[in-house]
């Protein structure tokens, strides 16, 4: 199989017209800012298109500037306004307008197994728990990060 590689700015406008067109896209993850639930270069990620509505929770593709696209959780909507933060991001947030969320993340596709994030209880207890962890989770993807690379600091390891 051969695999094609655009830069975001080429490639996600013509995602966006598919998605408006009703069709649903699976692109494969790439960045960190999902982490540690999405994964750079090992999940698809399935959009679609949205229909009623955006919430707090939705992942979500959103171009926050012309031609700057995320997908990230939204974390509030206010007067027009929808502040973003991606899952692994401990700070950093970025805004744009309601009508500048462009599809709604639906799906993830790890090892062969999708999971639909409109019904997957997994997936819902997951959103619920982790956007609330706001204040640890510095702590708790620094603790991720290790174990995922297994560079377990040395006192941690078994002997």
């Amino acid at each position: 199989m051969e695999i094609l590689q655009m830069q975001n700015e080429v490639f996600l406008p013509q995602v966006v017209e598919l998605i408006n067109e009703g069709h649903t896209v699976t692109i494969t993850a790439r960045g960190n800012s999902m982490m540690p639930f999405i994964h750079n270069g090992r999940d698809g990620l399935i959009f679609a298109k949205i229909n009623d509505g955006i919430r707090v929770g939705d992942a979500v593709l959103a171009e926050i500037r012309n031609g700057v696209f995320v997908c990230h959780r939204i974390v509030r909507i206010a007067d027009g306004s929808v502040t973003l933060r991606g899952d692994g991001n401990v700070q950093g947030t970025e805004r744009c307008m309601e009508e500048d969320v462009r599809a709604r993340l639906i799906a993830v596709v790890r090892n062969g197994k999708t999971y639909d994030l409109r019904t997957s209880k997994l997936w819902k207890t997951y959103s619920f728990v982790w956007t609330r962890l706001v204040p640890i989770r510095r702590y708790m993807l620094a603790l991720y990060r290790l174990l995922a690379m297994h560079q377990l600091p040395q006192r941690w390891q078994r002997k």
